[in-house]
């Protein structure tokens, strides 16, 4: 190990508690979205970094939701490292919890509390990284950028979507790394694509006990929704160099193991949800009207053209029906080189930490990475497991969290060095 990883190692093992708390206060500073107000959980960040003495950029399209930006030069020219991470996390049904979701509380080695692992645990590790670069960055070649972004939640209307569109160039580097939940175990390369569409039906109604006078809403609904599944039988074409791996039965293993049982088979598979379906005024009125809001999945290799024609195609046979795209309209299924260098990078960095090389994998679930890879910026996700993403009582292991810290430092600091001497 090379001597500024050892030292970069000893200014984290003596701050340890202090990492800990403030994970444990950006747990507290409520930032559910929606409603959508972050404005507490970024100030513990923008007091972090002015108190590092960096000058931390903020920009505030919509006043509750801020976006933060703080960067520094090396010592010497060299690449460039942006770290990403977003600030808001799910709305919370607290009846559901046992303990506090904002209370930050840590039982038996776990930190819990809303966004512990999606994303404020890999938030705040970048975040903590970032300022132990800082200390450093005589040592270092290049520059490192630090965002945390608000909105990630909705597809990032006011958060890493607008930065990109009204703030690009300081959102643009060499290489990207997030903190978003992947698991210690798998490292994300790419993601497949969310197509999210509303389909309402209308018919005329009337009394429930006269249902000769008019179809039903509600009955014409679950019929398009039963319909909507043929959209699973359409061909996918992924690259064989992206998707092969996950046939080896060492690395969909590996892959269940940080991610869940059964997400190595998914990841190739078009998916369908019916997230919501809402119709009728009373028991006894036959319905009007009936809203459908599916959730399909696109793998890698398939064309959002190819699902937007076969959906349409299966509402047309109903006309009651009628068809609304909700998610945007730029989003694809995207991915970064499987096997490019700071893949490399991390998974050395994990196995020299002690711990088993962590695997490639494609994430089922959207994140702001897709943004970074649009615009040609090879993008990787290194965090906590997913395994109590969004669900009560979430959480992620102080160990977990302590090496993740490690590992973002110490794979940030070699990006940047490699090849310096």
């Amino acid at each position: 190990m090379d001597a500024l990883s050892h030292d970069l190692l000893a200014g984290l093992e003596a701050e340890q508690d202090r990492s800990i708390a403030f994970l444990q206060a950006l747990l507290r500073a409520p930032s559910p979205n929606p409603p959508g107000d972050t404005r507490a959980a970024a100030a513990l960040l923008i007091d972090a970094l002015t108190k590092a003495g960096l000058e931390p950029m903020v920009f505030s399209p919509h006043p509750e939701l801020p976006n933060i930006v703080a960067r520094f030069d090396g010592g010497r020219p060299g690449r460039h490292l942006v770290l990403n991470g977003h600030i808001d996390v799910f709305p919370v049904a607290a009846h559901e919890w046992s303990r506090d979701p904002w209370g930050g509380e840590i039982t038996e080695g776990r930190i819990y509390g809303r966004g512990a692992c999606d994303m404020k645990g890999g938030l705040a590790s970048l975040l903590l990284a970032f300022l132990h670069l800082h200390r450093h960055r005589d040592r270092l070649a290049g520059r490192v950028t630090f965002t945390a972004v608000s909105d990630e939640e909705t597809f990032g209307p006011w958060g890493a979507r607008w930065m990109f569109e009204h703030q690009r160039d300081l959102m643009m580097g060499d290489c990207l790394l997030s903190g978003e939940p992947s698991s210690p175990q798998c490292i994300r390369f790419g993601e497949k694509s969310p197509y999210w569409v509303a389909i309402t039906v209308r018919t005329k109604g009337g009394h429930g006990a006269y249902t000769h006078s008019s179809a039903s809403a509600t009955k014409i609904a679950a019929r398009v929704a039963t319909a909507l599944e043929e959209v699973r039988g359409l061909e996918v074409r992924a690259p064989d160099n992206v998707v092969a791996m996950f046939r080896d039965t060492a690395i969909a293993r590996q892959v269940d193991e940080g991610c869940g049982e059964g997400h190595a088979a998914v990841i190739p598979e078009i998916t369908l949800n019916i997230g919501r379906m809402s119709g009728g005024l009373k028991m006894n009125v036959l319905p009007s009207e009936c809203r459908i809001e599916a959730d399909v999945r696109l793998p890698i290799g398939l064309t959002r053209e190819a699902v937007r024609a076969e959906v349409a195609r299966i509402v047309a046979q109903f006309p009651e029906a009628t068809l609304e795209e909700l998610s945007p309209p730029e989003d694809v299924p995207n991915w970064s080189d499987p096997d490019g260098e700071m893949m490399g990078i991390l998974r050395h960095t994990v196995r020299e930490l002690g711990r088993p090389a962590p695997v490639p994998v494609i994430t089922l679930g959207a994140t702001d990475t897709r943004l970074w890879r649009y615009h040609g910026v090879p993008a990787y996700v290194y965090g906590p497991s997913p395994a109590s993403m969004a669900a009560a009582d979430e959480n992620i292991p102080v160990d977990d969290f302590l090496h993740i810290l490690r590992t973002h430092t110490l794979a940030a600091a070699r990006y940047l060095n490699v090849g310096k001497g």
